[in-house]
């Protein structure tokens, strides 16, 4: 990429519910975060989880993603509204 967002990554991860709980996740993320830290070069990496999703949220904040915002009823899934929070990750503040 060029410009002012060459040094930004958006993270999208979703895992089959049954394979959850096999650190799959886990995998995924660290070479996701190796790739971006590493190779790529780039300073943050941003993501969005609902805001029920306590182990992506839990699984997110082990590798230094911290909540920058909250979008009150912005998922609709299975007949409900849900919020999500945006969450994101800079490499200097590690």
């Amino acid at each position: 990429r060029s410009g002012k967002l060459r040094y930004s990554g958006n993270v999208s991860i979703s895992i089959n519910e049954e394979v959850q709980g096999r650190g799959i996740g886990k995998t995924l993320l660290e070479r996701i975060v190796k790739l971006a830290d590493e190779e790529l070069g780039l300073i943050r990496l941003e993501l969005d989880v609902c805001a029920d999703n306590i182990r992506a949220l839990a699984l997110y904040e082990m590798f230094h993603f911290k909540q920058e915002g909250y979008l009150h009823k912005a998922h609709f899934s299975q007949g409900k509204f849900i919020d999500v929070i945006i969450m994101g990750r800079i490499k200097e503040n590690l």
